[in-house]
């Protein structure tokens, strides 16, 4: 046996460590521990259980007593001292001084990604028909990952008797905002009256993203209206073009996030849209924001 405590042996010119091979010259190999069982186990422990993977989410917030996690999850003190021991085996949780349980720097990891797992879990089964019928190429893979930041959204959708309803909030995010931020695949002359009187009258920031189709509207516009040709050079206005396709709208004020998407046909569909108040979500947004003024130009008219 070598100094490496037992894990690698000799045999016949190979290094043997665990159960499989890794060779590493010529007539030499290394036997590696197979993880799979490990890893397995692992993720039993963490995900498939609601009460261990409820520990794991409640120490993210920091150290518990044990009567705080028995009060918080519902369960007895025999229930709770069980599941914490099978996550202390697994280096996941342990006692500090205190006698206070604590996540590891490993279960810090686990729980949030876990914590990450069920909040994307949560927002796409809860609107589930709106991710399924809507095309999601708009949303860059970095922010996919992140979809759970969208968990506490719910859905605005036209119905019968409301016709409208997704336009009227939409227009009523606008004119109630402090601070507007926008990609808009669409055009309409409302939206840019709800614009100018935000920017001139409200005096308040307003940048937008537009497609060139989106663009040439709004020249056409200006070529006709005298009014608007002044909103446009006002300091606290920016706006961006976008040399692509857009298959999202976003609004983003200071306290309320609205996002639509197009259909699988490549047609915006105006009649659906996810908002929230929450920060998570508009911390979503404006890196949503971010990512498309990157691939986006300032405009001068």
């Amino acid at each position: 046996m070598t100094a490496w405590g037992g894990l690698i042996a000799e045999r016949e010119g190979e290094i043997i460590m665990g159960s499989e091979e890794l060779k590493v010259g010529k007539g030499i190999g290394i036997k590696r521990k197979n993880k799979r069982s490990d890893i397995e186990n692992t993720l039993r422990l963490a995900a498939c259980s609601d009460l261990r993977r409820g520990i794991l989410i409640s120490l993210r917030e920091g150290k518990k007593a044990l009567s705080e996690l028995r009060d918080a999850l519902g369960v007895s003190s025999t229930t709770a001292i069980h599941a914490l021991r099978e996550l202390g085996r697994e280096n996941l949780v342990f006692q500090d001084n205190d006698r206070d349980y604590v996540l590891t720097k490993i279960g810090e990891v686990i729980a949030l990604k876990l914590t990450d797992f069920v909040d994307a879990i949560e927002v796409l089964k809860k609107h589930e028909d709106f991710w399924l019928e809507h095309d999601l190429s708009g949303i860059p893979p970095h922010l996919l990952a992140k979809i759970g930041a969208l968990s506490n959204s719910i859905l605005i959708a036209d119905t019968p008797t409301e016709f409208f309803k997704s336009h009227t909030t939409f227009l009523q995010i606008l004119e109630a905002a402090n601070e507007v931020r926008g990609i808009y695949p669409f055009f309409h002359l409302e939206y840019l009256k709800v614009i100018e009187e935000l920017v001139k009258r409200k005096r308040i920031d307003v940048e937008l993203i537009v497609t060139n189709e989106v663009l040439d509207n709004i020249v056409g516009v200006v070529e006709t209206e005298e009014a608007f040709k002044q909103f446009l050079h006002e300091p606290n206005f920016a706006l961006f073009a976008i040399d692509e396709d857009l298959r999202i709208a976003l609004s983003l004020t200071d306290s309320v996030f609205y996002l639509g998407l197009s259909d699988d046909n490549g047609a915006y569909d105006y009649s659906r849209a996810l908002i929230s108040d929450d920060k998570k979500a508009l911390s979503w947004g404006r890196e949503l924001h971010a990512h498309y003024r990157q691939l986006s130009e300032a405009v001068v008219l």
